[in-house]
């Protein structure tokens, strides 16, 4: 009779205690957390990874509050834990599509303005030059070689992972490579007016 009350008490703590903490799930839930602030979560998915953060965080709190107790039960922690874990997945999940995103449309933009530039430079390698228009023709090449700059900016603003940089920087090159080739207009049209006032009078009859 004495053994069948020990036994019966001995089955009652063992209900009582829930089984063992879920720690290892905990860390697990934790790790996925890191996983997501890695993929760029803070910068590309804030928000998923403040709710990712909240869920874990009650998951957390919960664990202790049921840690403390002479009887626990662990099923509503690893509800919570489940749920930090899934939100962690998603705001990984979020930051890798949109840091994906984000590349796509810096490196778009650079790439236009790489076909702008390398245009820009075969005109005004092309354009003709003489006594009345050469200092115009060299500070567009000082010109065009800030579009350069701007375009080494935005491959190293990519390379930073700093895509709305990389995309301003791009912008400008394009701005730049645009206004060049309209000073390269200019000074054709400039050298074109000189070389027609410098032909003899007989031949402009």
């Amino acid at each position: 009779m004495k053994f069948t009350v020990v036994a019966l008490l001995s089955a009652a703590l063992l209900l009582g205690c829930g089984g063992d903490p879920p720690t290892a799930d905990l860390d697990t839930a934790k790790n996925a957390l890191q996983d997501a602030r890695a993929a760029g979560a803070e910068k590309f998915a804030s928000s998923e990874l403040s709710s990712a953060q909240r869920a874990f965080d009650a998951a957390q709190s919960e664990l202790n509050t049921e840690n403390e107790k002479t009887f626990k039960n662990f099923d509503k922690t690893k509800s919570l834990i489940a749920d930090a874990k899934s939100e962690a997945d998603k705001a990984k999940s979020a930051a890798t599509s949109a840091k994906a995103a984000a590349k796509s449309a810096a490196d778009a933009k650079i790439a236009d303005a790489v076909v702008a530039v390398q245009a820009v430079r075969t005109s005004l390698d092309g354009a003709p030059a003489g006594k009345g228009n050469e200092g115009d023709l060299e500070q567009l090449r000082a010109d065009l070689g800030a579009a350069d700059a701007d375009l080494s900016a935005a491959r190293s603003s990519v390379g930073s992972e700093n895509f709305a940089a990389a995309e301003a920087s791009a912008a400008s090159a394009t701005q730049k490579a645009a206004a060049v080739q309209e000073g390269v207009a200019a000074a054709s049209q400039k050298y074109a007016e000189m070389v027609e006032k410098m032909r003899p009078w007989y031949e402009r009859m």
